[in-house]
């Protein structure tokens, strides 16, 4: 719209008319239809950059807006990134988060591991506990419990098809579960020898973490076999046929799930003093996502996983235990409790979440929504807090 006009002066009046016009209705209008259409309309600025950074002055009285509707179109999404990356932008004025609920759930022992999958919450828990909760703006609705592993499930999987939920324990064995509706049913149990610490899994193949080095590879027949290297495993990311593995030694294996080989993707600078460790990896939106030991004021990095390079670390001193995202932040569970939040766009940190634990209990467990509507975090006292994200 703004391209077509000639640049005689009258593409700036231009400008400043229609995006005021635009901003006053997505501010006043009642209507619905008239708020996605303005919405929809200010995709013509992203491609101006002048008309762009106008549109930023904007940024703190339009960005819930965007947010609300971004479902309804891509286009607003590439608005709001457009919106975030602007470095005049101030993205810690833009955050905001509001607990929603605090549930108790220590008869059930540890919250041991979360995930969300549409509209659901599913909690793993250390007395072999599987429970299923609806998820919404008001918290979370128990609707499905289950205790088919005799010790504790330690991990919970789902991989980006959606079409099975993998759970691992320390009963040594993998389960296979069909999702529906409104509850889960174990189809296949596997014996895998061996006690399961970490797990992530597809329809070809479970991968593991147990006791000793290296890392267990499943084809869900057999003995599993051992990818082995010198080096402790503590944490588990797989896209395709690669397998990333956090390890001692501030390092990053990758492991080639057809030929069963390993090579280094990443290695850290190594300090004489105290332990480095990859605590948590994250793969979303091309992005692999890595926490661990606070280094020289870094505590992550963030890898383009296409061609393996550093796009952005996360400037903190504190050490770095989980790492969740979704579409709009990163979030990063610390060492002393807290939830840091991270803008995706520019990896910048943009707020902090004071977490509610009492004093003798950590975090266990993160999760988040896709659509940056929610946060929930499991406790080793049993407890599950929730957030909705403005």
């Amino acid at each position: 719209m703004l391209s077509v006009l000639p640049d005689t002066g009258v593409k700036e009046v231009a400008r400043k008319s229609l995006l005021d016009e635009f901003i006053d209705v997505l501010q006043s209008s009642r209507n619905m239809e008239e708020k996605i259409m303005a919405t929809l309309a200010l995709k013509t600025f992203v491609s101006d950059p002048a008309a762009l950074e106008e549109m930023g002055k904007y940024a703190k009285c339009i960005y819930k807006t965007l947010r609300k509707f971004k479902r309804t179109s891509p286009v607003i999404t590439d608005v709001l990134k457009s919106l975030m990356n602007l470095s005049s932008v101030n993205a810690t004025e833009l955050w905001h988060c509001t607990e929603v609920v605090e549930l108790e759930s220590s008869a059930n022992g540890e919250v041991l591991s979360l995930l969300h999958l549409k509209g659901r919450v599913l909690s793993g828990h250390s007395d072999g506990t599987i429970k299923v909760w609806d998820a919404g703006k008001r918290g979370l609705r128990l609707i499905h419990e289950v205790r088919e592993h005799t010790k504790a499930v330690t991990c919970l999987y789902v991989p980006s098809s959606g079409d099975k939920l993998y759970s691992g324990s320390l009963d040594k064995t993998v389960r296979v579960w069909a999702i529906k509706p409104e509850e889960i049913h174990c189809v296949q149990v596997h014996d895998v020898k061996e006690v399961v610490y970490e797990l992530t899994a597809n329809a070809k193949v479970a991968c593991f973490i147990s006791q000793g080095t290296g890392v267990k590879v499943y084809n869900w027949s057999g003995v599993p076999k051992h990818v082995t290297f010198n080096k402790t495993v503590k944490c588990l990311a797989m896209t395709g046929d690669k397998l990333y593995c956090g390890c001692s030694g501030y390092s990053i294996q990758e492991v080639d799930l057809c030929k069963l080989t390993s090579t280094t993707f990443y290695s850290g600078t190594r300090k004489l003093l105290g332990k480095q460790i990859i605590h948590s990896l994250h793969i979303h939106d091309g992005l692999l996502l890595a926490g661990g030991s606070a280094i020289d004021g870094t505590a992550g990095k963030v890898f383009s996983h296409s061609t393996k390079a550093v796009v952005g670390s996360f400037s903190t001193g504190m050490d770095i235990l989980r790492i969740v995202a979704n579409n709009d932040f990163i979030f990063t569970a610390t060492k002393c409790g807290a939830i840091e939040v991270w803008l995706k766009e520019r990896v910048t940190r943009v707020a902090s979440i004071k977490v509610t634990g009492g004093s003798h209990s950590k975090m266990t467990s993160l999760t988040s929504d896709m659509d940056g509507g929610m946060l929930y975090a499991g406790y080793s006292d049993g407890k599950i807090q929730a957030w909705a994200m403005d």
